[in-house]
């Protein structure tokens, strides 16, 4: 087997694979004065973000995981490029708590996923996440 280049993006099998092993764990989140700051931390989700929009159906699809609707959405704000908010950040309401724990309402994926399903099937694509 011939070893992937890093430089190149993953195939669609491999965005699948990657896609799969997604967390929310994968992203950390910093308060600042200006809203909440997202960090990718995950090696995994890295690769994911460097892939192009080839990863952007598998990230709408994995909106739908309460496990992974977090990492999904903030990739899929960063991979799209489109302009947000950064309090609620992208329409996402993170709470932080005092100790760095971060807290999310996991029902908030289905709006997010709606949001994200008309944004993709609009020609062109708006430039921000639909209301």
């Amino acid at each position: 087997m011939t070893p992937q280049n890093p430089t190149e993006p993953p195939d669609s099998a491999a965005i699948a694979r990657i896609a799969d092993r997604l967390r929310n764990a994968d992203i950390r989140w910093d308060g600042t004065l200006i809203g909440f700051m997202p960090t990718v931390v995950s090696d995994s989700a890295r690769q994911l973000l460097f892939s192009g929009e080839a990863v952007i159906p598998h990230l709408i699809s994995a909106l739908e995981d309460d496990s992974k609707f977090v990492a999904a959405h903030v990739l899929l704000t960063l991979v799209s490029g489109v302009e947000y908010r950064t309090r609620p950040w992208n329409g996402l309401n993170v709470d932080l708590l005092p100790d760095g724990q971060v807290k999310f309402d996991a029902a908030q994926r289905f709006e997010l996923a709606r949001r994200w399903r008309d944004w993709q099937q609009s020609t062109p694509h708006p430039q921000s996440l639909p209301g």
